[in-house]
C-alpha cells in the first residue's frame, strides 16, 4: 500500500498512457503537420512519466528513466499486437527513450533553479 501512495500519480499517468496509445488508430485526427507532432507527444508523455516515477523519493535516476524507457518499448509492442489499428514504430520508441533519458537534465536544471529562488 506504501507504494500505492508513493507512486499513485506516476501509476495514474502510466494508465493515461496506456489509453491515450491504445485508442483505435481510426478514431485519432490526422495531423497534417510533417515534423512528427506525435513524436513530441511521446517525448512529452514518456518525461512526465520519469519525472513522476523520480519524485516520490528524489533518488535513483536510473530506476526511473529505466521503467519509463521498458513501458515506452512495452507501448509499441502492444500497439503492434493487441491495439487496433496501431502499428509498432521505432521513432516513437527512440522519442520514448529520449522522453525518459531527458528527466534527468530537467530535473537537475529544476532544482538549481528552485536553489537560486531561495
Amino acid at each position: 500500500m506504501n507504494f500505492i501512495k508513493l507512486y499513485w500519480k506516476a501509476l495514474l499517468w502510466a494508465f493515461l498512457i496506456l489509453g491515450a496509445c491504445g485508442i483505435n488508430g481510426e478514431s485519432i485526427p490526422k495531423v497534417s503537420f510533417d515534423f512528427g507532432i506525435d513524436k513530441v507527444a511521446h517525448f512529452i508523455l514518456f518525461l512526465v512519466q520519469a519525472i513522476l516515477i523520480y519524485l516520490p523519493q528524489k533518488k535513483h535516476f536510473v530506476w526511473a528513466i529505466l521503467i519509463s524507457s521498458v513501458y515506452g518499448i512495452l507501448i509499441e509492442f502492444m500497439q503492434m499486437t493487441i491495439f487496433v489499428n496501431r502499428s509498432f514504430d521505432y521513432a516513437d520508441m527512440l522519442a520514448d527513450v529520449i522522453g525518459a533519458l531527458m528527466c534527468y537534465p530537467i530535473v537537475l536544471l529544476w532544482k538549481k533553479w528552485l536553489r537560486i529562488g531561495d
